[in-house]
């Protein structure tokens, strides 16, 4: 019976130094070049890296320890692509321009900022309920012009 630590020392022997740090250190262990080598050559690269798969299988430490790596580097990756799949949102609380005409008109109506306060929690949920401070930001915001 051959030795396994034997076979994968002969198996990275004749490869170059790029596709030796690609399966024993993984992917983002190269660098520009190499992984331009790396681009160029996928066929050899999937073929030789079920073969290396197939070695390290027996040898349980090295095949716990490259598929813990694997683990992490996929984890890393999802977190990085998820950056781009997932859209921004505006920051910031929604905005209230609906509340802030009703305002407006109230006060146009010669109300004062307690008054508006009071109409407007009339209508509103007790939990969204607003304040007279709250009711002259939100017309002073809304007499400013729009910075979008």
């Amino acid at each position: 019976m051959r030795n396994p630590e034997k076979e994968l020392e002969e198996f990275l022997a004749p490869l170059p130094v790029w596709m030796r740090r690609f399966f024993q250190e993984g992917f983002p262990s190269l660098v520009q070049p190499e992984i331009a080598d790396w681009a160029g050559n996928p066929d050899e690269v999937f073929r030789l890296k079920a073969e290396y798969e197939r070695i390290l299988q027996q040898i349980p430490v090295k095949w716990r320890e490259y598929r813990e790596r694997l683990k992490r580097e996929a984890r890393r990756t999802a977190r990085y692509e998820a950056q781009f799949l997932v859209p921004k949102g505006k920051p910031g609380a929604p905005r209230k321009d609906g509340l802030a005409q009703k305002a407006a008109l109230l006060h146009r109506q010669g109300m004062n900022f307690p008054q508006i306060a009071a109409e407007l929690n009339k209508t509103l949920e007790k939990e969204n309920h607003t304040t007279p401070d709250a009711v002259r930001k939100l017309l002073k915001r809304r007499s400013q012009p729009d910075k979008s």
